[in-house]
């Protein structure tokens, strides 16, 4: 209430009495996704003049004005201007408040829309939240009279796509980034190097990029630009030591181990010359990717095959120390590649790759994005003290026909963790207790062309969203639906894209038929 009244005698020391606006006594039914913490519909309905703008006396706000205005003439074809001056014609205001979380973001709508946030990141919540419920009444701007209050319960929201397994073009990307701002994502991993190939540029190590298959510097900075405007960081991931096979092929002199015939799939971790290549190339990317706090390194299923016969291996493995078993020189590279992460001014993240077990440490400082249960089981990671993204192969993985409907992902939950490979051992579903290390969950699009992102994602990434950004509070999966059928209408017109598959579960597992 504090806050209420703070926002709202700011509002009368800046703005005269306006009289740009009409409220009717007629409902506008809202339908926001997620489920907004705090929601009172006062029945009536506050149309905007055609000579209504927008203001926000933050310099870092202008450009979100000109994305709302530009998300009002997508849906509607009725733009809102914006205004530099604190006139009467300002019906919509958004303003920055430091003494909110960071995430939090309140609307209080009468006379004029009042968007109060605390960063510009939740700003743009407050507009995908305007965009979710505006109508158009006698041709007008119509918004329901409430006051919202809202937050989200986990920091991290992530939607990752696989560029190095299936490229997606520039466009394809965005509409995913239109996709996750929407429903309040918050962050967009993007997986560029597998065995498949290398997508990202590099000055130093220009062979490194696949042919046809590369993103230049001039549109990943666009693309940087692009999420930042709809308040999404994009965490790069270069996926090494294991999944290298780009690196082994075009810089074999560097990276590649003595037996490369027999292991042509890692790079060497036993030699100086690697480690200063992987520094500057992280450097690189880190250079384009400057708001994300995150880099992601991959770190999973490393091929270790003929690596402990190389000779440079075991002179390295002797002079640090590390005995004969090369998983404690996988585990060296870990905290190698964490250092270099860490002197680019980011924290690394890796995928479940190492095991519990082991002589050398790993530093809990890193994030690990948790997925099959197979090396390090998500209830021992977070009794050890790591921080942890939920991303549990099932229901959260998005791969071609092996996805789960909406309805699957709704009953999950994020302290939740299941396989549908028999053998997991969550194929039993693993159920932890709440626990503040597990900071958030991603949905993870795996080897889909792009033209399968939006169709396959636009139901169930909002549905991921909503069961992770209200962990306690749930409505009912039906009026769920509801509201996101709805702004789901919205969505299309946003991003220019009507496409939807089917929702059925649909396995298609080896062993397995589909569902119809």
């Amino acid at each position: 209430m504090r806050k209420s009244l703070l926002f709202l005698s700011i509002s009368l020391m800046l703005f005269s009495c306006d009289n740009s606006t009409k409220t009717i006594k007629q409902a506008v039914q809202e339908s926001i996704v997620p489920q907004p913490k705090q929601l009172l519909n006062k029945g009536n309905t506050l149309l905007l003049s055609k000579e209504s703008k927008s203001y926000s006396p933050d310099e870092t706000a202008q450009k979100l004005l000109q994305l709302f205005d530009a998300d009002l003439q997508k849906l509607s074809g009725i733009g809102l201007g914006t205004t530099s001056r604190n006139g009467a014609n300002a019906d919509v205001i958004f303003l920055i408040d430091t003494s909110l979380q960071k995430e939090e973001y309140h609307i209080d709508i009468e006379k004029i829309i009042h968007v109060l946030g605390g960063s510009y990141q939740a700003l743009k919540m407050a507009e995908s939240s305007l965009i979710q419920m505006v109508e158009i009444e006698h041709g007008l701007l119509a918004f329901p009279v409430l006051n919202l209050i809202d937050y989200p319960d986990v920091a991290y929201r992530g939607l990752m796509l696989d560029l190095a397994r299936q490229w997606h073009d520039i466009a394809t990307i965005k509409q995913c980034i239109d996709l996750a701002a929407f429903y309040k994502s918050n962050y967009l991993h993007l997986h560029f190097s597998d065995y498949q190939s290398y997508t990202l540029p590099s000055k130093i190590f220009p062979k490194l990029s696949t042919d046809n298959k590369t993103y230049s510097f001039d549109e990943l900075t666009d693309l940087e630009n692009y999420a930042n405007t709809r308040g999404i960081s994009i965490i790069p991931e270069i996926d090494i030591p294991g999944h290298s096979s780009p690196f082994v092929e075009k810089y074999p002199e560097i990276f590649a181990i003595e037996a490369i015939k027999e292991n042509p799939w890692i790079v060497h971790m036993g030699k100086e010359d690697v480690y200063q290549a992987l520094d500057t190339i992280i450097g690189e990317v880190c250079g384009i990717f400057q708001s994300t706090p995150y880099f992601h390194i991959g770190g999973d299923e490393a091929i270790f095959y003929k690596v402990s016969d190389d000779s440079e291996v075991k002179a390295y493995m002797k002079k640090h120390e590390l005995g004969e078993d090369v998983h404690e020189l996988y585990r060296h590279f870990l905290v190698r590649l964490n250092n270099i992460v860490k002197k680019h001014q980011k924290q690394m993240c890796v995928w479940e790759g190492f095991g519990r077990e082991g002589d050398v440490i790993i530093p809990k400082d890193i994030l690990v994005f948790e997925f099959e249960t197979n090396r390090y089981l998500p209830n021992h990671l977070v009794e050890d003290g790591y921080q942890v993204v939920n991303t549990s192969w099932k229901p959260l993985y998005v791969v071609n026909q092996k996805k789960w409907e909406p309805k699957t992902i709704y009953n999950w939950n994020i302290w939740r963790w299941e396989n549908w490979f028999s053998k997991a051992p969550s194929f039993t579903p693993i159920q932890l207790d709440e626990s503040p290390l597990i900071i958030g969950a991603e949905m993870c699009a795996w080897e889909q062309p792009g033209t399968s992102e939006i169709p396959s994602l636009r139901k169930r990434l909002p549905t991921m969203n909503e069961r992770i950004w209200n962990t306690h509070k749930q409505i009912s999966y039906e009026l769920f639906m509801s509201h996101l059928n709805n702004t789901d209408r919205r969505l299309s017109k946003i991003i220019g894209n009507i496409k939807q598959d089917k929702l059925l579960e649909n396995y298609n597992f080896i062993g397995e038929a589909p569902k119809d």
